[in-house]
């Protein structure tokens, strides 16, 4: 296919440095023959049109780099370094429009160009991965001839701070010699053999003595490990027929001072074996100030030897790094004489100085120039006798003259690169087959460089091609364009133009300048798209390019739109596409550039007819209609008849058009019992969009369960049948038992349950809306901050009481009465169940509980002689902000009564056992399991006033949640 998502990429990348240099269009153009500004022109590539074939394999390449390192994405520093590579440096985007430009016009070579230098800048020196050869090749590339790092570290001291520092007190592996003095700590291993076998791991203790079983102990601190042995040897004789064998297990640790310059001094435990480095490790190292090159080993007030870490980290020399001796002090003065180097030499630093001072030595330390270094001048930074600083500049060619020049503290040394660029070059960009640098050989022209049509690509623009020339000494750029076509097909000597020093020629693919013909097929084919178009191109290639044709694909008739000179589509072409696919001259129509070809769906020359199935069968829905389709054929595509279909009487449907063009619906009842036998009175034709339903026999299979529980003689789950009463699942479960206590029976329904959860959600709702357009209103008229505090307080809790209000889940229970079987069977009360019902038949209660506003809430013991405010007196009496006018009941039995006084006393009334229903009445004295409510005096609170009855709502919800809750 011909567009790539490489080739969008790409287009991406040109797109940005196109759109980068279109700013600068503005900056008036003059020619060699002074002709007259001319304004830029605007060639702005599409995405259809620009290919990878357009740039060079180098320039393909570097796009392909940049897009695997960022997981195929373009960021702006890949962006930014594809500007800057050498595939497609030197050369702007709006260059290769201007110079084209002027070839167009003047049809001249000699035509020149004023533009701005756009020599990419490239940065090195402040990369710390740049290799040693890098940095010795890179000439002529530098931001400014003097512009060299000069941010040096002192050399050598990162080893202290990158190194694993780690105190070794046992080295096991280093063996002990002759002359190594035991003392107390250290481990002494003795074998026995012969007549006595044993083996003894002794440590000299602080006395400087060791045991051996046998023999005793034996002083030997202060002895070398020579003297021992021998010592051991002639102990052991003591014994007849032993031999002995004597070696050294872990030995002693030994203190020592770490003083002076170091970043942690003090008295340290080290290892036997520890050198003067192992202390310095152990210390991390010199600190700023600290010398490298004069670590001091003293031992009983004198120095015993003076170790430079030069010698160790510049040639590995270890020699005077010496094994300590307990008390030993390693001290480490001020630093000596130190001289920066940088710029151009192979390890840039700040270096300690020692014995010598040359320049040359300082080079040494450094590593020596790199071949970049430009040493004709070597620059030195001086204080001069804490006055004043100067600059040296040292001519230095031949490197004769560094032995002599001497140094001084603080001396910075700057080693500058080589500024000339290669000029005996000229280099090659673009369409070509063998683009890169080329020797400059003198008269040089193009035709040197590109001989023939063999040295481009395929598809090169000929008309155009550029030279950028730079011009010594302003500086400037030029551009020089010529034709390819001259040059190589003409062989005209003009374009035939003679090259100069750094000069960049640039070919160009014949797409840059041109959208690249395309056609685009859509439609009923496999991969719709737009592709690339060639010459003799024709239907029947377009098709098979884009994959093939669909099974949707309509064969009988296909459209081409052409495109006039106007940019619009003047004329259709029609063709037959199995013609066409046949190849039939008169239908494999050959294509033009921008051709449209369009495949028809069969779905839009024919409509799609269906017949449906509902109800009672396997898969309801639509399917194809067939000629001569029936309905037992339709009852075969919906997978047949469920078990549950009333085969009796099934309804067909069909639609007419009538003699007034209006559609009207028929509706015939069919005995399909018969019509899946196949008689022909029932098993009709049918006709499109007709529409069978099968009936389902009414309450197939529908099982029904209710729960009972509590004092019954058998609790379980029950299947009832349709219109089984309350009385009959009683009998069902063996009746109640003695302590059955039927006013507290508990009765719960989901039909109820979703009917009060909706009531306690509208009633939310309600108090939401009521609440929060009342608050804001007043909130917007507040006339102090105190108020407007005080308002958003109320909001607040406003929203409190309604999440309260919407956490409540209701339980569905109904207030219900029980009696007797004999009494209950056949009364009003003798409900009918429902599918879910649950009752629970408690035992007797014989608590009454208080709750709300009272001093101390709780439960009391059941008296027939106390009324609702004997209750509450025994629970303390009312709280300071009780309200005393709305204290309600809950009910045993689920419902709610307000407690007044009046007409009705509160007084208990002695509980019935089940013979009779209690009446209305009844329900107003205080009965075991009732809960008294004391609700709070809401008057306080101002924005409670906004509601009518507060206590009404606690009643409401506590019934239908079931249980007494409190929002507050």
């Amino acid at each position: 296919m011909y567009k790539k998502t490489t080739t969008i990429l790409l287009f991406a990348v040109l797109m940005i440095l196109v759109n980068t240099a279109y700013a600068q269009l503005s900056t008036p153009v003059s020619s060699g023959q002074g002709m007259p500004p001319q304004p830029a022109a605007t060639v702005k590539p599409s995405p259809d049109t620009l290919g990878m074939n357009q740039l060079t394999p180098e320039q393909q390449q570097a796009v392909q780099n940049a897009l695997n390192k960022n997981g195929g994405t373009l960021t702006p520093q890949a962006i930014e370094s594809l500007k800057q590579s050498p595939e497609f440096k030197n050369l702007k985007p709006e260059e290769i429009i201007k110079g084209k430009e002027i070839l167009d016009k003047t049809k001249k070579a000699d035509v020149r160009e004023r533009l701005p230098d756009s020599q990419p800048k490239i940065t090195i020196g402040g990369k710390d991965d740049v290799s040693l050869f890098d940095r010795s090749r890179f000439i002529g590339q530098s931001d400014q001839y003097q512009n060299i790092p000069s941010s040096l570290k002192p050399f050598g001291y990162d080893f202290f701070q990158d190194t694993a520092i780690r105190a070794i007190t046992d080295r096991k592996d280093i063996p002990v010699h002759a002359k190594y003095i035991i003392g107390p700590g250290d481990e002494v291993k003795i074998m026995l053999w012969g007549r006595v076998n044993a083996q003894y791991n002794l440590v000299v203790d602080r006395n400087g003595s060791i045991t051996i079983p046998s023999i005793g102990p034996l002083y030997v601190a202060g002895m070398t490990f020579e003297q021992m042995s021998t010592y051991l040897i002639k102990q052991s004789e003591q014994i007849v027929g032993a031999n002995i064998d004597i070696t050294m297990g872990a030995l002693k640790t030994i203190p020592v001072f770490i003083l002076g310059e170091v970043k942690r001094p003090g008295a340290f435990l080290i290892g036997s074996f520890a050198t003067i480095t192992d202390a310095l490790l152990l210390a991390g190292g010199p600190t700023a100030i600290g010398t490298m090159r004069n670590v001091q080993l003293r031992r009983k007030d004198k120095v015993i030897t003076a170790f430079d870490l030069y010698n160790l980290l510049l040639k590995g020399d270890k020699s005077n790094d010496v094994i300590l001796q307990a008390g030993d002090v390693v001290f480490v003065p001020v630093s000596g004489p130190q001289v920066g180097i940088a710029g151009n030499v192979r390890r840039p630093a700040i270096y300690e100085l020692k014995d010598r001072t040359d320049l040359q030595y300082a080079f040494d330390l450094a590593g020596g120039i790199i071949p970049a270094a430009y040493t004709q001048q070597i620059q030195i930074e001086r204080i001069i006798k804490n006055e004043k600083a100067v600059i040296v500049d040292i001519n230095d060619k031949n490197l004769d003259k560094s032995k002599n020049i001497q140094l001084q503290d603080a001396d910075l040394v700057k080693v500058f690169p080589i500024v000339e660029a290669k000029n005996n070059i000229v280099q090659l960009y673009g369409h070509v087959k063998k683009p890169g640098t080329y020797e400059l050989k003198p008269d040089m022209r193009l035709r040197d460089i590109i001989k023939g049509v063999d040295d481009l690509l395929q598809e090169p623009y000929l008309e155009y091609a550029l030279i950028k020339r730079l011009i010594l000494p302003g500086g400037e750029t030029v551009l020089i364009p010529f034709s390819l076509r001259k040059l190589i097909l003409a062989s005209d000597k003009e374009a035939n133009i003679k090259l100069m020093p750094q000069d960049s020629i640039y070919v160009f693919s014949a797409w840059m300048f041109q959208d690249r013909p395309s056609f685009t097929i859509a439609g009923e084919v496999r991969r719709p798209d737009r592709f690339e178009f060639f010459k003799q191109t024709r239907v029947k290639d377009a098709i098979l390019a884009a994959g093939g044709l669909t099974r949707e694909a309509y064969l009988e008739k296909g459209q081409v739109l052409r495109i006039g000179k106007n940019r619009q589509y003047e004329s259709i072409i029609y063709f037959n596409v199995d013609g066409a696919l046949s190849g039939k001259a008169e239908d494999n129509i050959l294509l033009q550039d921008e051709d449209v070809i369009t495949i028809r769906s069969i779905s839009e020359v024919f409509y799609k007819k269906t017949v449906t199935a509902g109800g009672a069968v396997s898969r309801p829905g639509s399917f194809e209609f067939a000629e001569k389709m029936t309905v037992k054929d339709l009852i075969f595509a919906a997978g047949n008849v469920l078990e549950s279909a009333y085969l009796e009487a099934a309804e067909l449907s069909s639609m007419i058009v009538d003699e007034k063009a209006t559609a009207r619906t028929v509706t015939r009842v069919i005995n399909l019992k018969k019509a899946l036998e196949g008689d022909p009175e029932n098993n009709v034709e049918l006709t499109p969009y007709d529409r069978l339903f099968v009936r389902t026999i009414t309450d197939w299979r529908l099982e029904r369960y209710v729960t009972i529980s509590g004092q019954v003689k058998f609790s379980g789950k029950y299947m009832i049948r349709k219109g089984e009463k309350l009385s009959s699942l009683i009998k069902r479960s063996g009746g109640y038992l003695e302590n059955a206590y039927l006013r507290g029976a508990v009765f719960t329904r989901e039909r109820v349950r979703i009917a009060q959860q909706k009531s306690l959600e509208e009633m939310a709702d309600r108090m939401e809306k009521d609440f929060l357009v009342e608050g804001s209103g007043k909130i917007s008229t507040s006339l102090s901050a105190e108020e407007i505090q005080a308002r958003q307080q109320e909001m607040v809790q406003k929203k409190k009481l309604i999440e309260n209000v919407r956490n409540v889940k209701a339980k569905g229970r109904m207030t219900i009465k029980l009696a007797q079987l004999y009494v209950l069977k056949g009364s009003e009360y003798d409900i009918e169940l429902e599918d879910g019902d649950i009752l629970f038949i408690p035992e007797k209660s014989s608590v009454v509980g208080v709750v709300g506003s009272v001093m101390g809430q709780g439960a009391h013991i059941f008296s027939e002689k106390a009324d609702y405010q004997d209750y509450i007196n025994m629970s303390g009496g009312y709280s300071e902000y009780a309200d005393k006018s709305s204290v309600f009941v809950l009910k045993v039995d689920g419902g709610a009564r307000r407690a007044k006084r009046g007409l009705i006393n509160w007084r208990s009334k002695s509980v019935q056992k089940g013979e009779a229903f209690f009446s209305e009445e009844d329900s107003y004295y205080i009965e075991p399991g009732d809960v008294i409510v004391v609700p709070e005096k809401f008057e306080r609170i101002a924005w409670l006033r906004e509601i009518k009855d507060i206590t009404q709502i606690l009643m409401n919800t506590a019934v239908a949640a079931g249980v007494v809750i409190a929002l507050f």
